[in-house]
C-alpha cells in the first residue's frame, strides 16, 4: 500500500497546482500533446515528469527511486510506475486545458508578474549555478529544458492561478454557493464518535520522567509493558462484550475512552490524504458501517470502537468542527476545477509512444526547480 505522509501532497491535486505548460519560442522539440493549438512539447513533458518524480518520492513514505519500487505491483497487474505515470498524464492534460482556458477567457499576464518570474529565475541561477546562466542550462538539461523554458513554465503557473481565480475567486464566473459546499460535504464525508483505548504503546521517558524525542522532535514510543498491556486489553474486551450485549455506546464512551476531544464527533473525508494509516482505517470502517452501527478497529495506535453517526447539515461551516474542515472551501473549489478541466480531456491529442520515454521509472527526479 502506498501511504501519503503529507496531506498537502495528494498527488493529483498537488500536480494541478504545479504542472503547467505552454510553447516556448526557443523550444523546438516535438509536440507530444495538443488542444486546439495549445501544445506541450517533449522538452516540457520531460521536465514536468522529472518534477513529478521528485514530488512523488518526497511525498510518499514507501516510494524510492529504485527499479524494484517502480516495477512493484499495486493491484490488478498495475505497477507503481504505471500508476504514477497515469497521475502525471492526467496532471499534464489538466494544465493543458487550463492554458487553453486562459486564452479563451482573454486573461493577461501583467508586467509585474513577468518581472517577478525573471527575478526568481535569476535568483535560482545565483543559488544553483554561481550566477552562470550557461552552467544553469547544463543543470536544467538533465530535466529537458533551459532557463528560457523554465521562465515560460513559471509564467504558466501564474496563468493557471488566474484561470482558477477567474472561475472560483470572489465574484468569479463560476463561484461556488453554500449549496455546492454542502453537496460536496454530504457526498464525501463520514461522521463518527469513538471509544479509544491505547493498548499499543507508551512514550519513552528519561531518568527524570520527561518524554524523549527523536531527531525530528517527535516523541519516541515503545510497546506497553506486559502488565499495563494486560490491563488495557482487559478493558478492550469489556467494551466489546458490553457493546455486543447492547449497552449504550455513550455510557461506555464516558467510562472507557481515553480520548474525549470532540463532543460533536469526528468528520473525515473518504477521499482525503492523511498522514497516518489510522485515519484511513477509521474512515474506511465508518464508510462501510450503517448509521448507528458500532465497529471495532484495531490500529497501530491502539483499539478504537467507532459509532457511525448521521452527518449534520452545515457542519463544515460550524466553528465547533473547525479542526476537521481546515481548508475545506479551497478543497471543494479545487475539486470543481479538476472536474471542469477533465471535461475537455476527450479533445486532447496525445503522442502515447513519445511520452513513454518520460516514465517516472526513467527520468531524473527534480526537487529544486
Amino acid at each position: 500500500m502506498i501511504r501519503t505522509v503529507k496531506k498537502a501532497a495528494a498527488a493529483v491535486l498537488a500536480a494541478l497546482s504545479v504542472f503547467l505548460f505552454t510553447s516556448c519560442g526557443n523550444d523546438t522539440s516535438p509536440v507530444v500533446m495538443e488542444l486546439d493549438g495549445v501544445r506541450v512539447t517533449s522538452a516540457m513533458y520531460h521536465y514536468w515528469a522529472s518534477s513529478a518524480k521528485g514530488q512523488y518520492i518526497y511525498s510518499y513514505e514507501d516510494v524510492s527511486n529504485t527499479d524494484e519500487c517502480w516495477s512493484g505491483e499495486l493491484k490488478d497487474g498495475m505497477t507503481v510506475a504505471q500508476y504514477f505515470d497515469a497521475v502525471t498524464l492526467e496532471s499534464v492534460k489538466s494544465n493543458l486545458v487550463a492554458m487553453k482556458l486562459f486564452e479563451d477567457y482573454g486573461l493577461k499576464i501583467t508586467q509585474a508578474e513577468k518581472k517577478s518570474v525573471e527575478t526568481y529565475v535569476s535568483d535560482l541561477i545565483t543559488e544553483y549555478a554561481d550566477g552562470s546562466e550557461k552552467m544553469m542550462n547544463t543543470v536544467l538539461s538533465e530535466y529537458g529544458i533551459n532557463t528560457d523554458i523554465l521562465k515560460s513554465i513559471y509564467l504558466d503557473e501564474t496563468k493557471s492561478t488566474k484561470v482558477y481565480d477567474y472561475l472560483y475567486g470572489e465574484g468569479g464566473k463560476e463561484a461556488l454557493s453554500d449549496g455546492d459546499y454542502e453537496k460536496y460535504y454530504s457526498e464525501n464525508y463520514v461522521r463518527f464518535q469513538l471509544i479509544y483505548i491505547n493498548n499499543a504503546y507508551q512514550y519513552v521517558t528519561d531518568e527524570n520522567g520527561n518524554n524523549v524525542t527523536d531527531d525530528n522532535g517527535i516523541y519516541k514510543t515503545e510497546p506497553l509493558d506486559s502488565a499495563v498491556k494486560a490491563e488495557k486489553d482487559k478493558k478492550v474486551a469489556e467494551v466489546e462484550k458490553k457493546l455486543a450485549e447492547g449497552e449504550d455506546f455513550y455510557t461506555l464512551y464516558d467510562e472507557y475512552s481515553e480520548l474525549k476531544n470532540y463532543e460533536n464527533g469526528y468528520y473525515y473525508a473518504v477521499n482525503e490524504a492523511y498522514g497516518d494509516e489510522v485515519f484511513y482505517k477509521l474512515t474506511a470502517a465508518a464508510q462501510k458501517a450503517e448509521i448507528g452501527e458500532s465497529v471495532k478497529v484495531e490500529t497501530e495506535s491502539g483499539t478504537c470502537f467507532i459509532l457511525k453517526l448521521e452527518l449534520v447539515g452545515g457542519a463544515w461551516n460550524d466553528n465547533a468542527n473547525s479542526d476537521f474542515f481546515d481548508g475545506f472551501t479551497d478543497t471543494v473549489k479545487e475539486a470543481a476545477y479538476r472536474e471542469k478541466l477533465r471535461g475537455y480531456f476527450d479533445k486532447i491529442t496525445v503522442d502515447e509512444e513519445a511520452i513513454k520515454e518520460f516514465s517516472v521509472a526513467k527520468v531524473t527526479p527534480a526537487y529544486s526547480f
